[in-house]
């Protein structure tokens, strides 16, 4: 054994201790590392990101960077969103088909189509329509005029068909249904089978106020339900007439307020009852705006109200939501057309081509904004695709009018129009079963919506030519985003809890 010094025994623990001083700092380092890490993967100290996509004129669709969601500082925002005054359920959005879509359609290659086709009704990266119209025989925009029955005092519908919309409505619908199997649709006249009518016309006249008539209508619509079906078709509304009180040089029929109340409440609704069939029946479509014509007399009557589930407006037909929505609130209420724009009462009229502009987008975001304030639960446009013309079957103006979506008949090539991103800040961000989100003070160009999954959904538009920041309040947090000139935006709020 060897025998150490006093010298080298004092170093040695020396040297000891230092290394169990560096395994201590080493320990005490990794404790410190790992809570660190610990701390940044904690939730209170991950900072909230709402996503934001947002369109202008030179770029539509674009993500932007995310928002950061903060606690609020010294409560001054410029919106203030009230998370606790959740209002009407939203059913869903969707536009009209038209034969004259489906023609415009039809000029593109397979291919091409199948991608417009997938860009309105795909479920994941679509606009996610979800719910349409389609007329019941020639609306203004079929390629000619037709009903479903002109047999002459055919009072049984022994030759009701549907063979006519196997040429363009059915081939449309179908196609929409490859990408949502689910589609709701629901049907629409512009004129009953002529002689039904006083003028024994297509376009104009008035509808017959005569039991028998009322009988043998209230079949048609039955036969046009279950007919539908039989194609596979989830036709799970009807409406009466469009704009009951305006004759046109198109298709179209007057009916007074009292000949609707009768129609539903001693012929149509009793009828579907008969034949245990569960469509819903819309008073509407409703363009006049006084609620006392249509609404309140149909509603008011006990009987007719337990038949009808739905209330339709366009046009005009908004300054009677609110009140509707008041009064009744147990009906679905629906925007059923949007405006068309090139209005040929205006200046600016183009008699010739319709503009498809950004005007027009922004003139379309904002009645889906004007028409969800004042209560109704879905919006719909009016002519999804169209050509370049854009011309309705008028008889002596024939009306150019704007679609989301233009096919050009010489480039046979398709151009989404402003007014498709538009709406699709709202459809493809806002979920069947969402809230309607009540504002309490600020910005009038932001709406907001609370969506199943707990996804707050603001939509707000920069109208002006320069950006804007704009501070939005939400319970206790905020963020602040700056809005491109001339933009729409929707940022989305994950869930807060």
């Amino acid at each position: 054994m060897i025998k150490l010094s006093a010298r080298t025994r004092t170093i040695r623990k020396v040297h000891i201790r230092m290394s169990m001083f560096a395994v201590v700092l080493a320990v005490l380092l990794l404790f410190s590392v790992l809570s660190c890490g610990a701390e940044t993967n904690s939730p209170e100290a991950q900072p909230i990101k709402a996503s934001w996509k947002v369109t202008t004129q030179k770029k539509p669709w674009q993500d932007m960077k995310p928002i950061t969601v903060a606690k609020k500082q010294d409560g001054r925002v410029d919106v203030e969103i009230d998370l606790n005054t959740l209002l009407q359920e939203i059913d869903g959005f969707g536009g009209t088909f038209n034969e004259k879509g489906w023609v415009a359609l039809s000029l593109l290659t397979p291919e091409e189509r199948e991608a417009v086709l997938q860009a309105f009704f795909d479920p994941e990266e679509g606009a996610k329509f979800n719910i349409c119209r389609v007329p019941i025989g020639a609306s203004d925009y079929a390629v000619s005029r037709y009903t479903h029955n002109e047999t002459r005092n055919d009072y049984a519908m022994k030759n009701f068909s549907i063979a006519r919309d196997h040429e363009h409505l059915l081939p449309y619908i179908k196609g929409a249904m490859r990408y949502r199997p689910d589609l709701k649709v629901w049907g629409s006249v512009w004129t009953p089978p002529t002689w039904m009518k006083t003028n024994g016309a297509f376009d104009g006249g008035r509808m017959k106020h005569e039991s028998g008539i009322y009988k043998a209508y209230a079949l048609y619509l039955a036969r046009f339900v279950e007919e539908y079906r039989k194609e596979g078709v989830n036709l799970y509304a009807v409406a009466v007439q469009n704009e009951p009180l305006i004759t046109t040089n198109y298709p179209s029929c007057l009916w007074s307020p009292l000949q609707y109340l009768v129609f539903i409440r001693d012929h149509l609704g009793p009828l579907f009852e008969e034949r245990n069939l569960d469509a819903e029946i819309m008073l509407g479509t409703v363009q006049d705006p006084d609620y006392y014509k249509f609404p309140h007399t149909v509603l008011s009557d006990k009987k007719a109200n337990a038949y009808v589930s739905l209330v339709g407006f366009q046009w005009q037909g908004l300054s009677t939501v609110a009140q509707t929505r008041a009064n009744f609130p147990e009906k679905r209420l629906m925007q059923t057309e949007t405006e068309c724009g090139n209005f040929h009462w205006l200046p600016g009229f183009n008699p010739h081509k319709p503009p498809n502009d950004w005007a027009y987008g922004s003139h379309t975001w904002r009645k889906v904004k004007d028409y969800f304030d004042a209560g109704v639960n879905s919006y719909m446009l009016w002519n999804m695709v169209l050509d370049e013309e854009g011309k309705s079957i008028d008889a002596k103006l024939p009306w150019p009018q704007n679609a989301a979506v233009v096919v050009n008949k010489k480039t046979r090539k398709a151009v989404y129009t402003p007014m498709f991103y538009a709406f699709k800040h709202y459809s493809y961000f806002v979920e069947p079963g969402a809230r309607y989100v009540e504002i309490t003070y600020g910005w009038e160009n932001t709406i907001a919506f609370l969506n199943p999954g707990g996804e707050l959904v603001i939509v707000t538009e920069n109208k002006g030519r320069r950006k804007k920041t704009v501070r939005i309040g939400f319970g206790e947090n905020q963020l602040t985003a700056e809005l491109p000139a001339a933009s729409w935006s929707t940022i989305v709020v994950p869930p807060l809890n």
